[in-house]
């Protein structure tokens, strides 16, 4: 796992960045904030992946980003909110993960190299933008990682699981990084992944955010190719997730576990159709543990299905 998995709230003041000229091989975007509690900090954004075989990334960005955990992070002070172990590193929690944490349609990334000729065609392109309006706008931005030693910072501000290879020891999982943005009339968010890195991975609590499988899993280099269509990009994509969390009843009104009050639940949406057979799948609850289903549990075609979850 990464270490000192964080939040920082601040404003975004300038930026700095190196092309291909300047650093080729390891070069990051350097966003300085200032949080009112003293010297500006600095986030460190890799903008290549040091993977030499595959050194594209992935990105995902969402102009109305309306996730819940915007209501969580409104109420936050300004600084940096230590996750690493908390309550809040959990599904419904403030921490991020790129696959449970259903913050983005996956299949709408794109899959980027650090800097080229042409336009709208690297990561600079994308990132440079909505970084310049949110300063231009005063606004707040939330910057996901791990705090710098020093505490001057933050790094890490990525997709942290389904790693391989030399990076095998930073998996985890809820502990993902991002830069969200809250404007006076809206929020945005920007994500992060390398293009080496797996679609799916371990929940754990062994080998978690390990990739899934082992060997020759899928990355989002492969899913978001830029050669298939977004036709077969969703097939690819329900293959390899035909069933997903549509919707979840978390601390319903009334005491827990008492007559009268509703149970908590989670839905599941089948996205093929055929029906799925559903015994022994796991699925991850509040607490952040899982929950087996029980045999014959099943979802029809294009079906939706409840779970009752256990406190």
């Amino acid at each position: 796992m990464v270490k000192d998995y964080g939040v920082w709230r601040a404003k975004p003041v300038r930026y700095t960045f190196e092309d291909r000229h300047a650093d080729p091989h390891s070069p990051h975007l350097s966003l300085s904030f200032n949080d009112g509690e003293g010297a500006e900090g600095r986030a460190a954004v890799n903008i290549k992946s040091g993977n030499k075989e595959e050194s594209r990334l992935a990105y995902w960005t969402v102009s109305n980003f309306t996730h819940n955990v915007t209501t969580k992070l409104a109420q936050l002070k300004n600084g940096f909110h230590p996750l690493a172990g908390a309550s809040e590193q959990r599904l419904d929690g403030l921490a991020l993960d790129y696959i449970r944490s259903n913050l983005f349609n996956r299949a709408c990334g794109r899959i980027l190299p650090h800097d080229v000729d042409g336009a709208d065609n690297d990561i600079l392109d994308q990132l440079r933008p909505i970084i310049d309006r949110a300063i231009s706008a005063q606004a707040t931005v939330y910057i996901y990682g791990s705090e710098f030693n020093d505490g001057k910072g933050i790094h890490n501000v990525h997709m942290n699981q389904g790693n391989s290879g030399r990076w095998l020891k930073d998996n985890g999982v809820f502990q993902d990084g991002g830069l969200i943005f809250q404007f006076e009339d809206h929020w945005e968010a920007v994500f992060i992944g390398f293009a080496s890195q797996a679609v799916h991975t371990e929940d754990g609590p062994k080998r978690a955010g390990y990739p899934l499988p082992d060997q020759d899993f899928t990355t989002w280099a492969d899913l978001l190719a830029p050669e298939r269509s977004d036709k077969d990009k969703e097939k690819v994509d329900i293959k390899d997730s035909p069933v997903f969390i549509s919707q979840a009843l978390v601390n319903p009104p009334g005491p827990d576990q008492q007559p009268g009050t509703a149970p908590e639940t989670i839905s599941l949406k089948n996205r093929t159709g055929d029906e799925i057979d559903l015994s022994g799948w796991k699925i991850r609850i509040k607490t952040g543990d899982t929950q087996t289903l029980p045999l014959g549990t099943r979802i029809g075609p294009a079906d939706t299905k409840t779970i009752e979850t256990r406190a």
